[in-house]
């Protein structure tokens, strides 16, 4: 968030990769998990929360001017009640950190709405996996949908004399694993990321690999997943972005 890094450069970069702007974003958070899809955003004036402890006073200060669209959000609601089983609504619910820390580079002032769509990782991997399949169709009327987490993400192993950009020899496997299933589209395995080398070190908890899942889900036949972005910070904090690539004109990516 704050310094000039190289990761803030590519989000502030990333509008100018899309073919056309999002009708809405729709992001999915590994910091907001509950039993079953819940909807945030449908308020005239979303907020932010700032839900984190002892990093520097900078950033409880940032604020992310949003503001609501209550046509859009109809709409968008009615497409996830055809396309969902079920999901509910938690309108007043501030963005976490998952969504606003890399949104607000791309979209300092949103000229659209952004909601959040809560992550249910009680109900396993290869259900998120689905529940892309399920949000797919929305890119046909121009929703962003983007997943935020971490493909290796383990705070407990961080090197804090780790160079930028290198990571440690196991996390560097287990994503060398990844990009391999993603290459080959091979979906199961990576909705058994402790099946892959390093996973139980990469992947300590799933809440951050599902994002992945969910926009993977989104990729049909004929797209493409590709790499946007890569990097690494204190050896076990993947920076890494993917998009699901459309090589018909007109969709949005999913990031």
């Amino acid at each position: 968030m704050v310094g000039d890094q190289p990761v803030r450069r590519f989000w502030q970069q990333l509008p100018e990769s899309l073919p056309r702007q999002p009708r809405a974003v729709l992001c999915l958070s590994a910091h907001w998990l509950t039993t079953a899809p819940c909807l945030a955003g449908d308020v005239a004036t979303p907020w932010i929360q700032h839900d984190f402890h002892g990093f520097p006073e900078t950033l409880y200060r940032i604020r992310w001017p949003l503001t609501g669209a209550p046509e859009t959000a109809r709409w968008l609601k009615s497409r996830l009640e055809r396309h969902l089983a079920a999901f509910y609504e938690q309108p007043e619910r501030p963005f976490d950190h998952g969504v606003w820390v890399p949104l607000i580079h791309a979209w300092p002032k949103p000229e659209f709405p952004v909601y959040q769509l809560s992550l249910c990782p009680e109900r396993g991997a290869q259900w998120h996996l689905e529940l892309g399949r399920r949000l797919a169709p929305l890119r046909e009327d121009g929703v962003l949908i983007i997943g935020s987490g971490g493909i290796v993400h383990n705070l407990g192993r961080i090197d804090w004399q780790a160079k930028r950009g290198h990571p440690a020899p196991w996390a560097a496997a287990f994503m060398a694993a990844v990009e391999a299933a993603l290459l080959h589209r091979d979906f199961d395995a990576l909705c058994d990321p402790w099946s892959l080398p390093h996973g139980h070190d990469c992947v300590p908890t799933i809440e951050h690999f599902l994002p992945l899942l969910v926009a993977l889900g989104t990729c049909l036949e004929g797209q493409q997943v590709r790499p946007l972005y890569k990097d690494w910070e204190y050896g076990s904090l993947a920076l890494h972005s993917h998009a699901v690539i459309d090589p018909a004109p007109g969709r949005a990516p999913n990031t």
